[in-house]
C-alpha cells in the first residue's frame, strides 16, 4: 500500500483539514493526487528513487510545475523536504514550494529557492556554497523576506497557517527555525492548492542557466 494519503478515499466525509502525506514512492498515487501545471512547458518531471525530480533545460525560460488535484487546503502545517543543488552563480533558476488560491483575487504563499541575484546575495552575505530563500506573500499584503541555506543538502521548508478573526496568519520555517511571521488580510474561507516547481525566473538571478538544472522533492505533508 502506498504511503501517500489519497484524499479521494475521504469522499464521503468533509475533507477540510484531512491530512495529506506524499512520499513520492508510488507512480499510481502520484497520478491520482497531482496534475501538471506547466502551461505548455515540457513535462520534465518524474519519480526517481522515492523523490520527485524536476528538471529545466539550459538557456530556456522553462517553468515546470505540478500541483495537487485537491483544492481545499487551508489551516494547518505544510512541510516539504527538498534537496537544494548547487546552482551556478546568479542562475535565473528557482525551486518553488508554495500554495496558491486561484479565485477572483489570486493569493500565493511561497518559498522560492535559488542562487539569486547579486543584490539579494549581498543582503544575506551568502557564501558560494549557499542558496538564497525568498519567503513571500504575493498579495494582501505583498511581503518578502530573504534568507539562505547550504546548497547540496536536504532541507525542510514549512508553512504554518493559523488564524486571527478569520484572517490567515502565516509562519515560514526553514529547518524548523521560524524565520518570518505575517498577519495577512486573506480570509480563511479561501482555500489553496499545493505546488512543487522548478522555474527559470528572471527575478531569481542575472542570466539564464547555461546548464540543465534539477531539484528533488523527497516528501510533502499537510496536517
Amino acid at each position: 500500500m502506498s504511503s501517500c494519503t489519497n484524499y479521494v478515499l475521504f469522499k464521503n466525509i468533509p475533507v477540510r483539514n484531512v491530512p495529506f502525506i506524499e512520499n513520492f514512492d508510488s507512480q499510481e498515487a502520484f497520478n491520482t493526487n497531482w496534475i501538471d501545471n506547466s502551461f505548455g512547458h515540457p513535462k520534465s518531471y518524474h519519480l526517481e528513487k522515492n523523490s520527485l525530480k524536476i528538471t529545466t533545460r539550459p538557456n530556456s525560460k522553462d517553468r515546470i510545475k505540478v500541483k495537487t488535484k485537491r483544492k481545499n487546503f487551508n489551516l494547518g502545517t505544510y512541510e516539504w523536504s527538498i534537496y537544494v543543488p548547487k546552482f551556478d552563480l546568479y542562475d535565473q533558476s528557482s525551486i518553488g514550494a508554495f500554495i496558491y488560491h486561484s479565485g477572483k483575487i489570486p493569493y500565493e504563499i511561497d518559498f522560492e529557492i535559488g542562487s539569486g541575484n547579486k543584490e539579494d546575495r549581498e543582503e544575506v552575505a551568502a557564501k558560494p556554497n549557499e542558496a538564497i530563500v525568498h519567503c513571500t506573500s504575493q498579495y494582501s499584503p505583498n511581503s518578502s523576506g530573504t534568507f539562505k541555506v547550504t546548497a547540496e543538502q536536504w532541507h525542510t521548508f514549512k508553512l504554518e497557517l493559523t488564524k486571527i478573526k478569520n484572517l490567515y496568519v502565516i509562519k515560514w520555517y526553514i529547518n524548523d527555525v521560524l524565520v518570518k511571521t505575517l498577519q495577512t488580510k486573506i480570509k480563511t474561507k479561501h482555500k489553496f492548492t499545493v505546488h512543487n516547481s522548478l522555474e527559470n525566473l528572471s527575478f531569481m538571478g542575472e542570466h539564464l542557466p547555461s546548464k540543465k538544472n534539477y531539484v528533488l522533492f523527497n516528501s510533502f505533508t499537510f496536517k
